[in-house]
C-alpha cells in the first residue's frame, strides 16, 4: 500500500494483487468521521477475487466538524449542495487515475459505507459513460430529481445495496427507499439485508458485495 493522490484527493492506494497492469479500478470511499485507512483493509478480500483491481481509498476532502482527526466528503446538515460539491472533487480525482492507469469508466466501481456510501450511489449513477459497478454500505440515494428513466440515451451501472436491520445511524428503512426511487428509473437494483447488523459492514455483507463487483469487473 502507498499514499497517492489524485486531483485533490490523496489516500491509499493499493495495486493490483497479481502485480503488472490495473485491469479495473475500485474507488472506496469512507464514512463520516473517518478517513480512507478506515476502508483500506476492504481492498484485501476484494483482491482475493479481483487479482487485477487496483484500489483508490481517498480521504474525504474536508475535516470532519464532529471528529477533526476525521474527514467529511460533505456536512451532514447540508445534503443538497453537500453532495454535489463534494462529486465535483471525487469525479476529478476518478478521471485522473482511470488516465493514469489507462482504463476506462466500464473498469471502475465505486463502493463506499455510510456518507461515502452515500457519495458512491451520487457519482456512481451520474456518471457518462457508466461504469462498471456501484456498492453503498449503509447508504442512501440523497438526490434524486436529475435521474430520468433507463433509456439508450441514459444508462446507467448496476447499484448492491447492503444495509444493517438494526443501524441506527443511517435507518434500514433508507435502503428500501432508495431501492424504490432507482427501480422507478429503471435502475438494476438490488439489496442485501443484513440481519441484526447495526450502523456497519459484515462478512456476509462483504462476501455479497465482492460476488456482485466480481460480476462486472474483469478479474
Amino acid at each position: 500500500m502507498e499514499m497517492r493522490c489524485f486531483g485533490d484527493l490523496s489516500g491509499p492506494f493499493i495495486p493490483p494483487a497479481r502485480g503488472g497492469f490495473a485491469s479495473s479500478l475500485i474507488v472506496l470511499l469512507h464514512g463520516w468521521g473517518a478517513d480512507g485507512n478506515d476502508l483500506a483493509d476492504v481492498a484485501y478480500p476484494i483482491s482475493v477475487r479481483l487479482p487485477g483491481a487496483a484500489f483508490f481509498v481517498p480521504n474525504g476532502p474536508a475535516p470532519c466538524k464532529m471528529n477533526l482527526a476525521g474527514r467529511e466528503w460533505f456536512d451532514i446538515d447540508d445534503k443538497v449542495n453537500g453532495p454535489v460539491n463534494a462529486a465535483l472533487i471525487i469525479n476529478k480525482a476518478i478521471l485522473l487515475a482511470l488516465s493514469e492507469l489507462n482504463l476506462s469508466p466500464s473498469a471502475l466501481a465505486l463502493a463506499g459505507f455510510s456518507q461515502g456510501g452515500m457519495m458512491s450511489l451520487h457519482c456512481g449513477l451520474r456518471q457518462t459513460p457508466p461504469i462498471a459497478a456501484v456498492v453503498s454500505f449503509s447508504g442512501a440515494l440523497l438526490l434524486h430529481d436529475d435521474l430520468v428513466n433507463n433509456t439508450v440515451e441514459r444508462i446507467y451501472a448496476p447499484v448492491l445495496l447492503i444495509h444493517g436491520t438494526e443501524d441506527l445511524v443511517v435507518p434500514f428503512s433508507l435502503q428500501a427507499a432508495s431501492c424504490d426511487l432507482m427501480k422507478k428509473r429503471s435502475i438494476d437494483v438490488k439489496t442485501i439485508e443484513c440481519i441484526g447488523l447495526g450502523h456497519g459492514i459484515d462478512p456476509d455483507g462483504l462476501s455479497a458485495a465482492i460476488d456482485f463487483l466480481a460480476e462486472y469487473l474483469p478479474a
